[in-house]
């Protein structure tokens, strides 16, 4: 099973405008790589990090609050809902459900998972966790020597 904290196959350079940085390799396991990377900096409640570690159309009016407003009330409630890493049971189920395609005659290729929310984030690590999933879709882009995600949509 793959850890979720485990990213020796991504480059991060230093800066912190830089981007996940995956290798050019087709595989649901790479864009998993780069997908859990971005999850562990959004549980970290690091929405400016996780906001430039992305592509985004030169167009786009998010900012890194938007994105932790988009993210944190797409479920609603009275109750604040937080990013986590689950166990790994848990990361493995949302594992098995990503999907993948790969590089088109475009160019680029698609994924899409379940960003993991929960309003007991201190319990995270529980198999019980009450666990919503947002489905996130990305566009896996090539970018110099690599591929980088591109947030494509949030879907109901």
């Amino acid at each position: 099973m793959e850890n979720a904290n485990a990213h020796a196959e991504i480059t991060m350079p230093p800066e912190p405008e830089s981007l996940i940085l995956l290798p050019q390799v087709d595989s649901k396991t790479n864009y998993l790589d780069g997908f859990w990377h971005l999850v562990d900096m959004l549980a970290q409640d690091n929405y400016e990090r996780a906001f430039s570690a992305l592509l985004w159309p030169s167009a786009t009016p998010w900012s890194p609050a938007t994105l932790k407003k988009r993210i944190t009330t797409f479920f609603g409630g009275a109750e604040a809902w937080s990013v986590v890493i689950p166990n790994e049971r848990l990361i493995g189920v949302i594992n098995d459900a990503a999907q993948f395609a790969p590089r088109n005659a475009d160019g680029w290729g698609w994924f899409m998972a379940q960003i993991p929310l929960t309003t007991e984030p201190e319990e995270a690590k529980r198999d019980d966790l009450p666990l919503m999933g947002l489905a996130a879709s990305f566009f896996v882009r090539p970018h110099q020597t690599s591929y980088a995600l591109e947030l494509e949509i949030f879907h109901l």
